[in-house]
């Protein structure tokens, strides 16, 4: 477990998170992600807190640059 061997793996996760968040906008993803999320009940504060427990929860498997690349670009156009 070289250096070099811990970043090209990070690189890796970083270029195929934005594969994915490519993949996903051009899908309308972020349209169908906002559909579902718009009906939870609680308004603005259920979704905080849905997305907080949604956060809390990847977190076990996933790192702080899994979880920046892939579920805030999804996120952040349903949260404004």
């Amino acid at each position: 477990s070289s250096p070099t061997h811990i970043t090209s793996m990070v690189v890796m996760i970083l270029i195929g998170s934005t594969c994915f968040s490519l993949v996903f906008q051009s899908m309308d993803g972020s349209r169908w992600i906002e559909h579902m999320l718009s009906g939870i009940p609680g308004g603005p504060v259920g979704f905080l807190i849905f997305v907080n427990i949604f956060i809390f929860l990847l977190a076990f498997f996933l790192d702080f640059f899994e979880i920046a690349f892939i579920v805030i670009p999804m996120l952040a156009p349903v949260a404004s």
